[in-house]
């Protein structure tokens, strides 16, 4: 049996290389029996998840294409009939090559947190030629939900949720087949690598921002106030300095865009930004593990400091923040939803956390090893299908 991974994309979003490389490590096999499509093969190969995976070049929008699909466009106006129809040009060559006993991995973690896309697509296509198929390590809110995605949520043969709130989500509307397992990041290990000097003389205190939590790419929003008002209190109040960690480099989302503004907004040697560019996830993660707190916005920053002790603030927008912060047992106030919030709380979380430093990390010290284990029994739901 091979396992079809059509949703990798590539690790220009370090958290898609996690789930990769995680993904591999829990399934224990060969990397000719996990076949990626992978948009920037380069990239990936660089980053070592070749070393896991067996990469295919994701098919390239041919000019003749591209020209039978401006056509298109002209003559249907239906926006999910397009959609469509750009899908099947992308996954359906790839989705072909799988035979009747290979199993198709729908990654992505929260990829049903937006509007209907290619996760639809895919399991419906698989679906349709008689094969199975898992969506692996989700997260989706009641909200998320659409009349297509819970069609296409009952064409899985499994449905591996990351948290159990997605779970009991899934449940409310008669999705069967649903098993909570921790996100796959969760089995990698840091590796070790050159630390950047801010970690030679002070305490460090790990920031990862994303346009999505900051309401764009300005500094200009109100939660943008709030994250100023937390580096102010950091820079006042503490003698921490701040490492600014990027953690999606995709040319839409990239997260250096907000970390360069704020270096140039304050122009205070106490702010670096980490060259993730020239690191992988677990290079990342090992920056991450020598921070005295983390504060991320990137779900798979954050899994990095959770993993590795590292007391914490994630900065959530949508139920898959919610649901980590749920399964570790941890206080609610360790949890800023940058869409729903009052004015200070960012900081007052702060504190909070600086008093209840030790109290954090025993409690993820004493959750991590259980909890990490849960996901060595995923293979035996494989089995069963």
């Amino acid at each position: 049996m091979k396992y079809y991974f059509p949703i990798h994309l590539d690790g220009g979003n370090r958290g898609c290389e996690a789930i990769a490389k995680g993904t591999a490590l829990i399934l224990g096999e060969s990397k000719d029996r996990l076949i990626g499509l992978c948009t920037d093969v380069a990239l990936d190969s660089r980053l070592g998840v070749g070393e896991y995976v067996t990469l295919v070049p994701a098919r390239k929008s041919k000019l003749l294409f591209r020209i039978r699909f401006k056509l298109y466009r002209l003559f249907v106006r239906d926006a999910e009939k397009r959609k469509r129809y750009l899908y099947r040009y992308r996954y359906e060559g790839f989705l072909n090559g799988m035979d009747c006993h290979d199993l198709m991995l729908s990654t992505g973690g929260d990829m049903l947190c937006y509007e209907n896309n290619q996760v639809n697509y895919t399991v419906d296509y698989v679906h349709a030629k008689g094969r199975k198929s898992v969506l692996w390590g989700c997260s989706v809110g009641e909200n998320d939900l659409t009349p297509e995605k819970l069609r296409s949520l009952k064409h899985f043969s499994l449905i591996y949720a990351r948290e159990t709130l997605t779970r009991d989500v899934l449940a409310g509307h008669g999705v069967k087949d649903v098993v909570v397992y921790p996100d796959p990041a969760f089995v990698l290990q840091p590796e070790v690598c050159e630390l950047p000097s801010c970690f030679n003389d002070e305490e460090v205190v790990g920031l990862n921002l994303s346009n999505y939590v900051m309401g764009g790419f300005s500094l200009n929003s109100e939660f943008a106030q709030e994250v100023k008002s937390l580096i102010d209190h950091i820079l006042d109040k503490t003698c921490y300095r701040i490492l600014l960690i990027p953690h999606v480099l995709w040319e839409s989302q990239d997260d250096r865009i907000v970390c360069n503004a704020l270096t140039k907004l304050y122009s205070n040697p106490r702010i670096s930004i980490l060259d993730s560019e020239n690191r992988n996830y677990c290079q990342i993660r090992f920056a991450i593990s020598h921070c005295r707190f983390f504060i991320g916005a990137r779900t798979h920053s954050v899994i990095s400091a959770y993993s590795t002790g590292v007391p914490s603030i994630a900065i959530g927008y949508s139920i898959k923040a919610r649901g980590l912060v749920k399964d570790l047992g941890l206080p609610e106030w360790t949890l800023v939803d940058s869409k729903h919030f009052s004015k200070g709380q960012l900081v007052g979380s702060f504190k909070e956390l600086c008093r209840q430093e030790d109290a954090v990390r025993n409690q993820l010290n004493r959750e991590m090893e259980n909890y990490k284990n849960k996901l060595s029994e995923i293979k035996k739901e494989l089995r069963s299908l």
